[in-house]
């Protein structure tokens, strides 16, 4: 297995139940990838049940509940109705997992409801760690969660994402952090499942040249840019603001599979490059709201990258109040110069060897 990921405290998403109400994005490429989850659950290889599905990075669930659901459909089609089926959702220690269960048991769209024989559960435990024992994991997923890195101590100069950095030496590092964290990954994930077992990931992704992050990272970057200018921070506190995400294109993802038949005994079936669509700029097409565009990305930037921010800031400059203002000038930017966000995400299908 590659060393152990260095220790370093990562913060999860937005609490209370924030994430889960400002995720729209993310709803969006999970669409996307459920033809090929499903076509994955038919035609897993590893008996009749009970079954494990693992959620991996789940965060606060409401965008786990229609995959979820698919299946445990898609099991109970080919085992029998009543096939017990265990869903485990992981996360960082720091997730929201209350929210998770409270929307397993309120709301309308939870995998839970009409549903018997199906048990859920938590582990609030990183995935860069083992998780369960040998051969446990039938059906593995996960979304929005593969391109961060275990560690935070990469620091970029010139961008608030460390994987947007065009430092040689942060790219440098960027790339090794991310090749040592995806192996890992897959060789923890490979000694979980069970021979026939499948994993389907959806996670940020580039081309050569482009991540379509450009311009909502580049505005939140000026944000922060402008703060330092008007003494909100120092330029070296500014340097620590480092979101510490990577963006892989497909061949750095296809890498460990280049070295033999498999990596791992798992098997890389299907890796493609998707492009998604902005619902907030449709939204923004049919109402021509500029000020409503701008507050949904702004939430769901703040959903996913705010608790890391504030993470990041001297306690001595207030964070709560850091990062509101970051956040208010990051909106005011939206305002004036509204565009399409349109991000690439890896579509990437994994199979054990049976």
């Amino acid at each position: 297995m590659p060393n152990d990921p260095p220790r370093s405290h990562l913060a999860a998403m937005k609490g209370d139940g924030f994430y889960n109400r400002h995720s729209s994005m993310q709803a969006t490429g999970i669409s996307a990838l459920l033809s090929l989850w499903e076509t994955a659950c038919r035609t897993i290889a590893a008996g009749e049940g009970p079954f494990t599905i693992v959620d991996y990075g789940s965060s606060q669930g409401r965008n786990s509940m229609t995959p979820m659901r698919v299946a445990i459909k898609a099991l109970r089609l080919r085992s029998g109705p009543s096939v017990p089926i265990e869903v485990v959702h992981t996360d960082l220690p720091t997730n929201d997992f209350s929210a998770l269960f409270e929307a397993l048991s309120s709301s309308p769209d939870s995998y839970m409801n009409e549903a018997s024989d199906v048990f859920p559960s938590a582990i609030g435990r990183s995935y860069f760690e083992p998780l369960f024992p040998r051969q446990r994991v039938d059906l593995g997923w996960s979304t929005w969660s593969l391109q961060w890195m275990s560690t935070g101590m990469i620091e970029a100069p010139d961008h608030i994402l460390a994987g947007m950095s065009a430092t040689p030496e942060v790219i440098s590092a960027v790339k090794r952090q991310q090749a040592k964290d995806w192996e890992r990954f897959l060789v923890l994930r490979s000694r979980e499942m069970r021979p026939g077992g499948k994993l389907v990931a959806g996670f940020t992704a580039r081309t050569a040249d482009i991540t379509g992050w450009e311009w909502l990272l580049g505005e939140l970057w000026s944000a922060l840019s402008d703060m330092r200018t008007d003494g909100w921070l120092s330029e070296r506190e500014q340097t620590r603001i480092t979101i510490p995400i990577g963006i892989r294109t497909l061949e750095e993802i296809r890498k460990p599979f280049l070295k033999g038949e498999n990596f791992a005994d798992l098997e890389l079936e299907h890796l493609d490059l998707v492009r998604l669509a902005d619902p907030c700029w449709e939204q923004f097409e049919r109402n021509g709201d500029v000020l409503a565009f701008a507050k949904r990305h702004t939430a769901m930037m703040q959903a996913w990258c705010e608790p890391t921010i504030a993470s990041l800031i001297e306690p001595s400059r207030n964070p709560a109040a850091f990062v509101t203002e970051l956040f208010n000038r990051f909106e005011r930017r939206l305002v004036e110069g509204p565009r399409p966000h349109e991000p690439y995400m890896a579509a990437v299908v994994l199979s054990k060897r049976a």
